[in-house]
């Protein structure tokens, strides 16, 4: 199944990629599977690294009216540019404003928006200002890379542990399971703890293919749709077949 499939898409979107764990990987091949009938924009409110010219042409941000132009000439010609404020050391991209996105959003038939850093790691706490999720959102991407099952909640393998350790009351040097990651996302302090109303929130458990037993105690049954997530989709961004098991 494709991952636009699995995530259900509205005739429009703006679909904002929370979490860590191959948030970048998930966007782009997103972009890729959409129809080309439909305009496509990419865009962060945090960092990215500047993707291929050549299937993502780069747009920086000057007079809105300026950037619709040269955004609508790649559009038309079945691009799909990638929208940033400026150029950063180490090939990285810095990101626009929530409000940009907004302003930006009437170019695109759906609005691709990576809304979240986190250094790399497949797991991170969040800070009281992350992650940056714009108010024009109708679907939050959760994602969480399932190579963190198993491993130790510490820094070489979480952005801020002590975070997580705080919001779940798990010490630090224990081992992560599903339940721990479960009990992070749904903390009322968490990264859900705001968020557009009315958006619809799915959480992507990433790399579930580098498990080397996915029943191997785990907890993987504690990733089910709750309160505030829709659906669970297990898969791998960069798989053959992206998307393996969707719950809902």
């Amino acid at each position: 199944m494709k991952i636009s499939e699995a995530l259900d898409l509205k005739e429009s979107e703006t679909i904002s990629f929370v979490g860590g764990g191959g948030k970048t990987s998930l966007m782009f091949r997103l972009a890729e599977e959409i129809p080309l009938q439909y305009n496509v924009v990419i865009t962060t409110t945090t960092k990215i690294f500047v993707p291929s010219p050549e299937k993502f042409p780069l747009v920086l941000m000057g007079r809105v009216d300026q950037v619709e132009k040269e955004l609508a000439g790649y559009l038309k010609s079945g691009m799909r540019p990638v929208v940033g404020s400026g150029l950063l050391e180490n090939n990285k991209l810095d990101g626009i404003s929530p409000g940009q996105v907004s302003l930006l959003r009437r170019c695109s038939d759906y609005m691709l928006v990576e809304a979240d850093g986190s250094k790399g790691l497949p797991l991170k706490g969040h800070l009281d200002y992350e992650p940056v999720i714009p108010g024009v959102t109708t679907l939050i991407v959760i994602v969480v890379g399932a190579d963190i099952l198993g491993k130790t909640l510490d820094s070489r393998y979480v952005h801020r542990p002590e975070i997580v350790s705080r919001l779940t009351g798990r010490e630090i040097g224990s081992v992560i399971d599903a339940g721990l990651i479960a009990d992070l996302i749904e903390h009322p302090q968490g990264m859900l703890r705001e968020y557009p109303p009315g958006a619809r929130v799915v959480l992507f458990i990433n790399k579930i293919d580098l498990l080397p037993d996915p029943d191997g105690g785990y907890n993987l049954d504690c990733f089910i749709p709750g309160k505030k997530i829709e659906k669970v989709i297990f898969g791998s961004a960069i798989g053959e077949e992206p998307v393996l098991v969707v719950l809902e």
